[in-house]
């Protein structure tokens, strides 16, 4: 049948009525004759927002981060372009996402970054790319752990350096599994948006071996198996370098999790210093509304 015979596609249900472009058209036209101020004011607020975020943005540059990706045991295929996607969505900033560790074979891999986040999980890596991540963060880049990175390098005879910089020490985690947190900093601009008791369908709690007494504990869960209670999210500074971790983020039951993707949002501008005290992107850093 030629398309200009077809009959509009309906809705699922065929008692309502077809839904096309003319309808659509013939819809917006009423609205504005029948509430002219109405849509007036509407259409001034949208066009305000975005100005005022095109005004605020105007002459700042996005941030630039690189994002380390890769590694065993998790689809870093599935959640590196989610994360980085979403987090764009809530941040102006720019990624440049990276599977595998070759770029740490440059003492200089970060220099052209604002901050450098690690998304992996690879056992092994030779002390040369190791000790180029230390000393990059120790010299006051800002940094971003997201799940395995805490659990990385674990081969390596420099893992408790790398556990130093984490800012906490864990080896194990509990079987994959619901979990729930409790905030433990309410405070925080990092945790101020995010629920008291907020829940993951599943998720792989990492249990704490020790955590450094100069980490800053934002998050915590129990342990469904023994009770035992891990802290999950967390803040501390590595040298000159501010680091945010959290264990959270095994797959895309977490991922998919608007108040997760806040957290990594709110944490990557606090470790760039970019973070304002009510838990917003600083002056030039808010995402416009036609993003």
């Amino acid at each position: 049948m030629p398309s200009s015979l077809r009959p509009p596609r309906r809705l699922a249900d065929p008692s309502l009525p077809c839904l096309d472009a003319t309808h659509v058209v013939s819809f917006l036209t009423r609205s504005v004759a029948r509430w002219p101020l109405a849509c007036f004011a509407a259409a001034t607020i949208l066009l305000s927002a975005f100005r005022a975020a095109s005004a605020e943005n105007a002459g700042t540059p996005p941030l630039r981060v690189l994002f380390l990706t890769g590694g065993g045991y998790h689809d870093y295929q599935k959640l590196a372009p989610h994360l980085t996607r979403e987090l764009a969505r809530r941040v102006r900033v720019d990624f440049d996402v990276r599977f595998g560790l070759d770029s740490l074979k440059d003492p200089g891999f970060a220099k052209a970054f604002d901050a450098v986040v690690y998304d992996v999980c690879d056992d092994e890596v030779s002390d040369g790319i190791l000790t180029n991540a230390l000393n990059t963060v120790r010299a006051g880049k800002p940094a971003v752990m997201i799940h395995c990175a805490v659990h990385a390098f674990r081969r390596s005879p420099l893992i408790h350096e790398w556990e130093t910089c984490c800012g906490m020490r864990s080896k194990v985690h509990d079987p994959f599994a619901p979990l729930s947190t409790v905030k433990l900093d309410p405070a925080s601009p990092i945790t101020r948006s995010f629920p008291e008791d907020w829940k993951s369908p599943g998720d792989e709690l990492y249990q704490t071996i020790s955590i450094d007494p100069m980490s800053h504990a934002l998050l915590r869960a129990k342990s469904l198996k023994d009770g035992r209670e891990h802290i999950v999210a967390w803040t501390y500074e590595f040298g000159r370098g501010r680091v945010f971790a959290t264990t959270l983020g095994h797959d895309m039951k977490t991922a998919v999790s608007e108040h997760y993707l806040q957290l990594l949002a709110n944490g990557l501008l606090w470790s760039c210093g970019k973070l304002t005290p009510e838990g917003t992107p600083a002056a030039g850093l808010v995402v416009s509304p036609s993003r």
